[in-house]
């Protein structure tokens, strides 16, 4: 059963006045904690955009460094194993870069 507030000459009483701060404050914090947690959503969202896109870019170039490595062995097959080393030194500096960005994300 919900109780009625008895409205008097001199406006609402002291208690009402502040229950009614006290629900107005309650509504702002709500709304700024609601605020905050799109915030982070949208922060999380670009994180995940960006590793996405150097990974993909990562893949392409170890592609092409492959492709130029094969494309290479035939033309001089007696350098395969420096290229192949060349090639391997690439594919790591590549995991080396995007762990580099895997850190610089977390922390920001």
């Amino acid at each position: 059963m919900s109780e009625l507030i008895p409205y008097s000459e001199r406006g609402l009483s002291r208690d009402s006045r502040r229950a009614g701060r006290a629900i107005t404050r309650s509504r702002s914090v709500t709304q700024m904690r609601m605020a905050h947690v799109d915030d982070e959503t949208d922060v999380t969202m670009q994180k995940v955009e960006a590793l996405t896109s150097a990974t993909g870019l990562a893949m392409s170039a170890v592609t092409r460094v492959a492709q130029a490595q094969k494309h290479l062995e035939l033309q001089t097959p007696e350098v395969s194993g420096r290229l192949a080393f060349l090639a391997d030194a690439h594919l790591l500096a590549m995991g080396d870069t995007l762990q580099d960005l895997r850190r610089q994300l977390r922390n920001k």
